[in-house]
């Protein structure tokens, strides 16, 4: 399967994937969203944001050719490696294959703090991409940290902590 990154304007993710998912039948365009868990009105919310803003992820069997979309005043271009290729590779890949695996939604992951070491138990975090550095038990949030296109992203996902809702 072949992986590329598509660089949009921020607020347009779900449209442009939209259009790319109606113009070329055999692709799959993933916008990745993370479902936080936000505090409102002393209640638990799930809300969905977008994960990287003005990122699409494009899925396919066989290589694509984005002619048809690059015309939209929306889309910006196809991210390429120094060497013009347009196809992801490496950690990169691996990073894209996660996402697609995990359907573009990262829910919330549980984890369990044994001391000063975090342990996931379940969710998207599981799978061991990504490095959570920070954990913050009242909100129910952690700093992870991933690598993507040679550079560092830090990301705030929601997480279950085990071990504050047994204390």
């Amino acid at each position: 399967m072949y992986a590329y990154c598509i660089f949009c304007m921020t607020g347009q993710e779900h449209n442009i994937a939209n259009i790319l998912n109606k113009q070329y039948l055999n692709i799959e365009a993933l916008v990745p969203v993370r479902v936080l868990q936000e505090k409102r009105g002393g209640k638990w919310e799930s809300r969905k944001r977008v994960m990287i803003p003005g990122y699409i992820f494009v899925f396919s069997e066989e290589k694509v050719s984005f002619s048809r979309i690059q015309a939209h005043s929306d889309f910006y271009k196809v991210l390429r490696y120094p060497n013009g290729e347009r196809e992801l590779v490496g950690f990169d890949y691996e990073y894209a294959m996660w996402l697609y695996n995990c359907d573009g939604k990262l829910e919330t992951s549980t984890v369990l703090t044994e001391g000063a070491k975090v342990k996931v138990i379940d969710g998207p975090l599981a799978s061991g991409i990504g490095k959570i550095i920070k954990l913050d038990r009242h909100k129910r949030r952690a700093m992870v940290e991933f690598q993507f296109h040679g550079n560092t992203q830090k990301v705030s996902l929601s997480v279950v902590d085990l071990t504050s809702l047994e204390n």
